[in-house]
């Protein structure tokens, strides 16, 4: 019994002093934070090839044209997906409050440049995306 009241009083003064080095929780956001959308993209069988020219001879060169930065693009050798598309958000979380971001407007009005219209610059865009079974968003931080 005497041990088990010593113990009780080790635990009381440790949980106390514990208590006193604790310092107050308070509210703190990130310095700078680096937001990027990550996009995962998975093709129909035997259609990765004609998504990639469409993606070279317009997607890329709209981006060039429009003096907008290249998203980095990694391509799986295993896993459900056959790339990965990582775009830099340069308004940080901000950039999800815009319907068309002044970047999409310009990318948009050079694949309209490269299509010959903007009709046909959606067309291209709607084959691009029949030639795509499964496309997965996610929005991560750098740190």
């Amino acid at each position: 019994m005497r041990s088990l009241k010593s113990l009780l009083a080790l635990i009381f003064v440790v949980s106390g002093m514990h208590l006193m080095n604790a310092q107050e929780m308070t509210a703190k956001k990130y310095d700078n934070p680096n937001w990027v959308q990550m996009v995962y993209i998975k093709f129909k069988p035997m259609k990765k090839d004609p998504a990639m020219g469409i993606i070279q001879e317009y997607f890329a060169q709209a981006d060039k044209n429009a003096g907008i930065e290249a998203p980095t693009v990694y391509h799986f050798v295993t896993g459900d997906y056959d790339m990965l598309v990582v775009w830099e958000m340069e308004e940080g979380i901000e950039t999800l409050n815009y319907e068309m971001t002044p970047n999409d407007a310009k990318w948009m009005n050079e694949m309209a440049k490269l299509a010959g219209g903007q009709d046909k610059a959606m067309a291209k865009m709607n084959e691009f995306f029949n030639y795509v079974e499964a496309w997965n968003n996610s929005l991560a931080r750098k740190e």
